[in-house]
């Protein structure tokens, strides 16, 4: 209400000047002075409201961060074998690779792991070229997808090419993936306290202005970082790395409070 009395030295002489003129050229309709100071007045108003509403919009944008170190529950094991064939024996390295493949299954069933959490892949080729464009041999290689929550002793047989070596196998890959099954609980988590480290800052800032916290008008996460300890990897979509069995996980959350 203040500000709009403000604006009325300047409405009254606004008002003056019109009617001056309407006194000055007659073809001008008394109807139409008055739009024209009804028009005046409402934007006045308007622009009036603007600024107060403006100035009454106080907020307090935080940011609150949280992290936790956390051990993979799972591993999975793929690793690939590779036979080269001449044109002529295809048959027989796809027989052969078959044979080793379900003979290291029936070795890690033998070592303690389950069957149904071993799994072997159908077996795929590709034909190898001379120089000359001419199909010369073939590359027959098949896969195994291994899961586990023994972590230990999958890396045990990971790390032991003893049968391979002696059957002259050729590993064409051999990948450990460190996983977490509970981590849409441990994301929940990290929310709830980034959300809570957000409130806290947003306390500290109003303490020492000495002003008061309003409520929360909204927040929002941002993306999972899930890399290495200490790592300094991440990505505006988030990251996931499954390269170590230590993890460190961490979110951002945008708050935004009255004042």
């Amino acid at each position: 209400m203040l500000a709009f009395i403000s604006w009325l030295p300047i409405v009254a002489i606004v008002g003056i000047i019109i009617w001056e003129l309407a006194s000055k050229e007659r073809g001008i309709q008394r109807s139409i002075i008055i739009a024209s100071i009804a028009f005046i007045v409402g934007l006045t108003a308007l622009g009036s409201n603007f600024m107060q509403s403006r100035m009454q919009e106080r907020t307090l944008r935080v940011t609150g961060y949280a992290s936790k170190q956390f051990e993979s529950d799972l591993v999975k094991w793929s690793l690939s074998l590779q036979k080269t064939a001449y044109i002529d024996e295809l048959k027989d390295a796809y027989n052969s690779l078959s044979k080793d493949m379900n003979d290291y299954k029936a070795r890690l069933i033998k070592a303690g792991f389950e069957e149904k959490d071993i799994n072997i892949q159908p077996p795929t080729s590709s034909g190898i070229y001379s120089d000359y464009g001419h199909l010369t041999s073939y590359s027959v290689s098949q896969s195994l997808y291994l899961l586990s929550s023994d972590i230990s002793k999958v890396e045990r047989q990971a790390l032991d090419p003893s049968f391979f070596a002696d059957r002259g196998l050729l590993l064409q890959r051999s990948d450990l993936e460190y996983l977490y099954s509970k981590l849409p609980e441990l994301k929940k988590q990290l929310i709830a306290e980034a959300t809570t480290d957000a409130m806290d800052r947003a306390k500290e800032i109003t303490g020492a202005s000495k002003s008061k916290l309003g409520k929360l008008k909204f927040a929002r996460a941002g993306v999972f970082q899930i890399t290495e300890p200490y790592s300094t990897d991440v990505s505006d979509y988030g990251y996931y790395s499954t390269d170590t069995r230590s993890k460190s996980i961490s979110v951002t959350v945008a708050a935004e409070y009255d004042l």
